[in-house]
C-alpha cells in the first residue's frame, strides 16, 4: 500500500474536490456503484463494493489473511461489517449537519498515511487500495472523526487532578510496587559450558531465549529462562550481577551454590512517583472518556436505526451483532 507518488495523489485529490462540493456522493462511493446491495441503512443502500473497499482499508496493515480458517474469516468480516455500518450511520449524521473534511485535512491525512506505509517497507504482502479507493476511505473516515469531534466535543473532555490521583492510588501495585527485575537466566553446572554460552549470547543477544531453552538447567528453561525477581530477594552474588545491568545487556558468568549463571536484563521494575505518572494517567483517562462518548453515540445511532442485512449477498456467514 506504499504511495510512491504522493504529490500526484494529492494533486488528483485536490483536483477532484476543487469546485465540486455538490458531488460529495461520488466521494462516499455511491454514485456509480453497481455492485449488489448487501444492507440497507436507514433506507440508504450499502453496496458490496463499498464494504470490500472498507475491508481493504482496515486490513491494509496486516499480512495476507489466507491462513485463516473459515470460522475465523467469518468472524473477522462480520466484525468489519458491523464497524462499516456504524461508520455509515455517523456519515449519515455528518451529512445532515453539513459536516465534511477540508482539502487541507485530507491532504494531511494522505501525508500521514504515506509516512506510515513508508515505515512498513515494501516487502510485505499487504492488501492495498487504489488511489481512488483511498480517497473515498480517507474522506469517509475524516467525516466520521470530524463529526465525533465537533458534535461530541471530544476536545473539550477534561480529567481532573483528583481523578488522576484516584487512579494512581487504585493501581498502586502497578505504580508503587517494589523494585525488581525481569530477567532471562541461563544456568548450568559446568563452567566451561557456561563460558561458551556466554560468548554465544554476546555474539547474538537476540538468541538468548533460545540458548536458555536449549541449554539451561533451570526450571525456567522451557519459557526461555524468563523470571521475575523482587529486589533484595536474590542471593547477594546474583543481585550484584543483575543490578548494574542496563536493559538488554548481558551479565558475565556468575558462580553461586546453584551453578554458573548468565543473566540478560529484559526490564527493570521501579516505583513510579505520581508526578512522573501523571501525564500517562491523564492521557489514559481522557482516552477512556472519549471512547465512552463514542460508544454511547454508536449505541444510540444503532438503536434508532433501521438496518437490514442481506445475508445471502455477503459471500460469508454473518455472525455479527447487528
Amino acid at each position: 500500500m506504499r504511495i510512491k507518488f504522493l504529490a500526484l495523489a494529492v494533486a488528483l485529490l485536490c483536483g477532484a474536490f476543487a469546485g465540486c462540493r455538490s458531488t460529495k456522493s461520488s466521494y462516499l462511493g455511491a454514485s456509480e456503484d453497481k455492485s449488489p446491495v448487501i444492507a440497507e441503512i436507514n433506507g440508504e443502500a450499502a453496496h458490496k463494493a463499498a464494504f470490500e473497499r472498507f475491508v481493504k482499508s482496515r486490513l491494509s496493515d496486516f499480512t495476507d489473511q489466507s491462513e485463516q480458517n473459515q470460522a475465523e474469516s467469518d468472524q473477522q468480516r462480520s466484525q468489519l461489517l458491523d464497524e462499516f455500518i456504524r461508520r455509515q450511520l455517523i456519515v449519515q449524521e455528518a451529512n445532515k449537519n453539513n459536516i465534511e473534511p477540508t482539502d487541507e485535512e485530507i491532504r494531511r491525512a494522505l501525508e500521514e498515511q504515506h509516512k506510515q506505509t513508508n515505515a512498513q517497507g515494501s516487502d510485505q504482502n499487504l492488501v492495498t487500495l487504489e488511489s481512488g479507493e483511498r480517497r473515498i476511505e480517507i474522506f469517509n473516515d475524516l467525516l466520521m472523526l470530524k463529526y465525533q469531534t465537533e458534535v461530541l466535543k471530544l476536545k473539550e473532555a477534561k480529567v481532573s487532578p483528583q481523578e488522576i490521583e484516584n487512579y494512581y492510588n487504585q493501581n498502586a501495585e502497578r505504580y508503587q510496587g517494589k523494585s525488581g527485575f525481569l530477567v532471562r537466566e541461563i544456568r548450568v553446572t559446568d563452567e566451561a559450558q557456561a563460558q561458551k554460552l556466554y560468548r554465544q549470547a554476546l555474539a547474538k543477544p537476540a538468541d538468548f531465549a533460545v540458548l536458555a531453552k536449549e541449554n539451561s538447567e533451570s526450571p525456567t528453561a522451557m519459557n526461555g529462562g524468563l523470571m521475575d525477581y523482587e529486589a533484595q530477594r536474590l542471593p547477594q552474588v546474583l543481585e550484584q550481577a543483575i543490578t548494574p545491568l542496563k536493559v538488554g545487556s548481558i551479565s558475565k558468568v556468575v558462580k553461586s551454590n546453584y551453578g554458573f549463571h548468565i543473566f540478560k536484563l529484559e526490564q527493570r521494575a521501579e516505583p513510579v512517583p505520581l508526578e512522573k505518572a501523571r501525564k500517562e494517567i491523564e492521557d489514559k483517562l481522557l482516552s477512556e472518556k472519549n471512547q465512552a462518548l463514542i460508544d454511547d453515540l454508536n449505541k444510540r445511532l444503532v438503536s434508532n436505526a433501521k438496518i437490514s442485512i442481506h445475508r445471502d449477498r455477503l459471500g460469508f456467514n454473518y455472525v455479527g451483532s447487528l
